[in-house]
């Protein structure tokens, strides 16, 4: 009876030996797996935080490549408007800054049959007006006029014309008591008439007329050849 009872109490401590051991195997398996488990969730979590990162840096970079795109294509865009009014500029700057022709020295004399001797002596060019030189002689015997129909006005040009051979007129301009210019009979007489306007661009030639309106003496000067 006491092996029995020998060989029972050994099975039972041999039982609960093995039980514990299992319960322990299977605790440390599960601790095993939830550390694990735990490890494999921080990993993931960190991989995750570093394709965040990675998608943010991404991001961040295209829209850093967009904004220096988008600068350098405004910088463009200012640029080729700076250009462009720059070159307008210097083209306004260049018709305004072309140079006036040369002043025409003429020297040329008519003697009319009534008895008025005149010589065209030269044609000057400024910036906002035309000059004509001359000088006279009255030998007639009675008063003339050499600008009958006076300064311009209106449609009328009066009486002395300067036409370009585009067809532009430079109207005569003159003050009312002098624009007439009177001649005594034997006065000589130096003076200087005025027309509005710069001389035109694409001007090659000017023809000047004293009297234009049929009234004696006149005087016609044709063809006058511009000297840019």
């Amino acid at each position: 009876m006491s092996k029995r009872f020998f060989l029972l109490c050994f099975m039972l401590i041999f039982t609960v030996t093995v039980a514990v051991a299992c319960n322990s195997e299977s605790d440390d398996e599960a601790t095993n797996d939830q550390e694990n488990s735990t490890q494999s969730s921080e990993d993931k979590n960190a991989q995750d935080s570093e394709e965040s990162e990675s998608d943010s840096d991404d991001t961040q970079n295209d829209d850093s490549t967009e904004s220096e795109l988008n600068d350098d294509q405004s910088s463009n865009d200012t640029n080729d408007d700076v250009e462009k009014q720059s070159t307008t500029s210097d083209e306004r700057a260049s018709n305004d800054d072309k140079e006036l022709p040369e002043t025409i020295e003429i020297n040329e004399q008519i003697q009319h049959e009534e008895g008025v001797t005149f010589t065209l002596e030269k044609i000057s060019f400024k910036e906002d007006h035309i000059t004509v030189d001359f000088n006279a002689e009255n030998h007639s015997g009675f008063k003339q006029y050499l600008a009958s129909g006076g300064r311009a006005k209106s449609s009328n040009l009066g009486g002395i014309t300067l036409q370009d051979n585009t067809g532009y007129n430079y109207r005569y301009v003159a003050d009312d008591d002098s624009d007439r210019i009177k001649l005594e009979d034997m006065e000589k007489v130096t003076a200087t008439v005025s027309f509005a306007g710069r001389i035109q661009d694409d001007a090659q030639s000017l023809t000047l007329i004293f009297n234009p309106d049929n009234v004696e003496p006149q005087f016609n000067f044709e063809d006058i050849e511009i000297e840019w």
